[in-house]
């Protein structure tokens, strides 16, 4: 593929996005065919996104969890993590209301870099929070996708991430000293969907957000295209958790709570 068929994949995947309707470029197969075009795609989406004055402020980081790897490698394809890219129209404050539509969610901890010298990313000074993670729910490609071709949509459209809840509060550590073993819950209108520790995350033998920053940018270097730049004071990271997303209906109240710290949202009503 093309950089200008990219380009023009992009722009109709990205209004598409916009709605919330059936991404026809997977509908009909005419997305990427491997994971390097899939992150080409992804790319293209940010440049299009530029172009409408909206500005990169950070990363997701994503499918962290070996176990889930290992049980959807038949589906997704995938051996690795992925990332993608955070969007400053796509940040909320605590206690919004958002879009119900296709709507999923995901506790999450994010990260704001305070300071990044260095290349061991455990000195790095951070402020921390538990978030919302907003996801557009749902594969809109073919049946047979499910036989290793979901993980080119899920990069294709920027890891299925549609927005961030940020929580009122922060707290200031070093990234190697978030806690592992406390807890972080789930709960929409009042039920607990899960409980998950940071202790659950690991790669190549790391714990935690220092695992998953870690992978990120060894990443970002390797794909040599400028991003690890990107990893600077005041970016914002997702650093994931063994957690799931989970379909939420119009009217849910949401919440995340970790460290003493509770970030809440509200899915809008169907009218």
């Amino acid at each position: 593929m093309t950089k200008q068929s990219f380009e023009v994949l992009a722009s109709e995947l990205q209004k598409d996005l916009d709605t919330r309707s059936a991404r026809r470029v997977f509908v009909e197969r005419r997305g990427p065919n491997s994971i390097d075009e899939a992150y080409r795609l992804q790319r293209a989406l940010r440049a299009f996104r530029e172009t409408r004055g909206e500005e990169v402020i950070g990363f997701k980081i994503g499918y962290t969890s070996a176990a889930i790897r290992e049980r959807g490698i038949g589906t997704m394809g995938l051996s690795q993590s992925v990332h993608g890219y955070l969007w400053n129209s796509e940040s909320y404050v605590n206690g919004s209301e958002i879009d119900f539509r296709r709507l999923g969610i995901e506790g999450e901890l994010g990260v704001k870099l305070i300071s990044t010298h260095g290349d061991d990313v455990a000195n790095w000074e951070v402020e921390f929070e538990p978030i919302i993670e907003i996801h557009m729910l749902g594969w809109d490609g073919p049946s047979e996708d499910n036989q290793g071709r979901r993980g080119l949509e899920l990069i294709g459209t920027n890891c299925i991430h549609a927005g961030v809840v940020h929580c009122k509060e922060t707290k200031r550590c070093l990234l190697g000293d978030i806690p592992l073993n406390i807890p972080m819950a789930v709960f929409s209108d009042g039920n607990q969907l899960e409980q998950v520790t940071l202790r659950e995350l690991e790669i190549e033998g790391v714990y935690g957000p220092v695992a998953t920053i870690s992978w990120l940018l060894r990443t970002l270097k390797i794909e040599n295209n400028g991003d690890d730049r990107l990893l600077r004071s005041g970016a914002t990271v997702i650093c994931s958790t063994p957690g799931n997303v989970y379909p939420i209906p119009a009217g849910a109240n949401v919440k995340v709570e970790f460290a003493g710290l509770e970030t809440s949202c509200l899915a809008t009503k169907q009218e």
